[in-house]
């Protein structure tokens, strides 16, 4: 009998209330004798049960107490220094955090304070607090979150190749239109990179390694900053997702502002002419449509037949088509209506599209997907260099824009959310009206430089004023 324990000597080993002993025997969870009605626990069992269990296999909840957690109590327990009954108070110390009031223009606002990781002290705001017991419950998860990212509670283990699927399966392909852009990315440069590390391995050092890697194969910065872009979208969704990832390693890189690699190519008109003469039949009327509307490529090539209407003179742009997603539609312009009208014409019966082509190797018609080559070969043939097929909607909106067309309406035809993108579209017009302005203050000085020359010689001298010199004559 001296190897069986009782209630109260188990309740001691395992520093429990003797009930959960009884929950315990109740659910079979703890191995147990009945002799004459009471409880016994076999020594060597226990222990066994003990070693069995030492990694959290048990709910560590059982373990705590049940504690009624109203306000009252948890400034009770956990209240330091002054006391929160008092109706003064602005300010309540829990030990390593607290929460305060602090007074805006707007009014009062609750806020809270912990301390993070070496013994710093962050302090935040709670949007749309309106009481302390709203900022307690902030700061409580706030606080739980620090704590299991600082010592790696409950948080994933991935590596980078790992997470790429995740981010393309969960995130890009369902959010993004574009996500087969990042697809080629992951897949040719940066899983091969940073492939086999896990996520919290890939820090700033390595960043830089792979920035560096990239300048000495030649690539342009440009591109390198499109690939950045997708690392950090992946990292700050680790983190989101309860990756290991204490913070984002691509943050503290600079970005490439679109400004600075604002291109101002212009088709002049004479270019025109000579393009549109050595263009294949199927890109020509791609290139006017292009040129009359400022339609976007794929909008132009995903345009079907149903989405003109030549008795409106309007063309519909699909959501699906819309870089921006909504329905929109364009006015069109006679000699486009007229060009239209001919090609819809010609392909009824070929395919659903207006732009098709004549396939040489099975003599059949096919929507035109692609114009790259043709593109440069007409280029190459008129003799014009560094043009790109989206330089014809900025030769468009800067032809509008000398023309005096409202810069309202610009925006409007262009389909840009604000004046000013519409405005770094026609920045090429910008620079040709400058120009002209400061042509216009050069003449305006030689003029003015002629005028003081007769001056000179005519005006009378210091002596002699002009009233003296209009008394004098008189």
């Amino acid at each position: 009998m001296s190897d069986l324990l009782t209630v109260k000597e188990i309740s001691s080993l395992f520093k429990l209330h003797p009930k959960t002993v009884y929950k315990w025997e109740m659910e079979g969870k703890i191995p147990y004798y009945k002799i004459n009605g009471q409880l016994r626990f076999d020594k060597k069992e226990i222990e066994e049960f003990k070693a069995k269990n030492k990694y959290n296999s048990l709910e560590y909840s059982e373990f705590l107490p049940k504690v009624n957690l109203s306000l009252e109590n948890y400034d009770r327990i956990l209240l330091k220094g002054r006391s929160a009954l008092s109706k003064k108070s602005k300010r309540w110390n829990y030990g390593k955090k607290g929460v305060f009031k602090r007074r805006l223009k707007t009014g009062e606002s609750w806020c809270f304070w912990y301390y993070e990781k070496k013994g710093k002290i962050k302090k935040m705001t709670v949007r749309g607090a309106t009481c302390r017991e709203d900022a307690i419950l902030v700061m409580e998860a706030k606080v739980r979150e620090v704590f299991n990212r600082e010592h790696g509670i409950e948080k994933k283990i991935a590596r980078f190749k790992e997470f790429a699927v995740t981010y393309l399966e969960k995130y890009a392909k369902i959010r993004k239109r574009s996500w087969k852009t990042d697809e080629k990315f992951l897949k040719a440069q940066l899983t091969p990179f940073f492939g086999d590390m896990k996520l919290s391995e890939i820090t700033p050092e390595k960043v830089s390694e792979f920035i560096g890697k990239r300048q000495k194969e030649g690539v342009k910065n440009s591109t390198i900053h499109k690939h950045l872009q997708v690392l950090r979208k992946m990292m700050n969704l680790a983190i989101d997702y309860g990756y290991e990832v204490e913070k984002n390693p691509v943050r503290s890189f600079h970005f490439s502002n679109e400004a600075e690699n604002q291109r101002t190519r212009v088709l002049s008109y004479e270019e025109e002419r000579q393009l549109l003469k050595a263009a294949a039949p199927h890109l020509e009327p791609i290139i006017q449509t292009a040129l009359q509307t400022g339609m976007r490529l794929q909008e132009i090539l995903k345009l079907r037949m149903e989405d003109v209407d030549l008795g409106q003179d309007v063309i519909t742009i699909r959501p699906e088509n819309n870089k921006t997603g909504k329905m929109d539609y364009i006015p069109l312009p006679f000699p486009l209506t007229e060009l239209l009208k001919r090609l819809i014409a010609e392909n009824r019966g070929r395919t659903a599209f207006v732009f098709n082509y004549l396939d040489s190797r099975t003599k059949e018609f096919r929507a035109v997907s692609s114009i790259q080559h043709a593109f440069c070969n007409a280029c190459r043939r008129a003799g014009i260099q560094n043009l790109q097929f989206r330089d014809l909607r900025r030769t468009f909106a800067t032809r509008l824009h000398q023309s005096g067309v409202d810069p309202l309406i610009i925006q409007r035809l262009l389909r840009h959310s604000s004046f000013k993108i519409s405005e770094q579209v026609y920045i090429q017009s910008n620079l040709r009206m400058m120009k002209e302005a400061v042509e216009k203050a050069r003449r305006g000085t030689e003029k003015q430089e002629n005028l003081e020359h007769i001056w000179n010689t005519e005006r009378p001298g210091k002596e002699e004023t002009p009233l003296s010199s209009w008394i004098s004559m008189n």
